[in-house]
């Protein structure tokens, strides 16, 4: 049996690999009827082809156009996984979603710069 000793001994291993691990982003899904329904202003980005048809990326937005907070976050975890028609476009989501993550009332995003408001310390 291990002693108190050894047992408080792990706790600053244990809170180093807790804080090591990156947080799970985890939002409800929404079903695909769901993300039918929603309007394209749902979404960082709507790419519209030549032919008139729309992919729409990382919905954010609810059904009544409010923001949610957990798809804000899963949506900027999935950045790098969407398959960009245009490469530009994920620039376009990224500044998108910072400016919500960043909006008055809300912590700073991850990709923000520190400091003040004009970038220093």
């Amino acid at each position: 049996m291990a002693s108190r000793r050894d047992a408080l001994a792990s706790i600053p291993t244990t809170l180093l690999l807790a804080r090591s691990r990156p947080a799970r982003v985890s939002a409800e899904p929404w079903s695909r009827v769901y993300l039918d329904g929603l309007p394209d202003e749902a979404f960082a980005v709507v790419h519209v082809r030549p032919d008139g048809t729309r992919s729409r990326h990382l919905p954010h937005h609810d059904a009544d156009g409010r923001l949610d907070l957990p798809h804000l976050r899963s949506a900027l975890a999935g950045l790098g996984q969407v398959r960009w028609e245009d490469r530009a476009d994920a620039e376009r989501a990224r500044q998108h979603l910072l400016e919500h993550y960043g909006a008055p009332g809300r912590r700073r995003g991850p990709s923000r710069p520190a400091g003040g408001p004009d970038g220093r310390p």
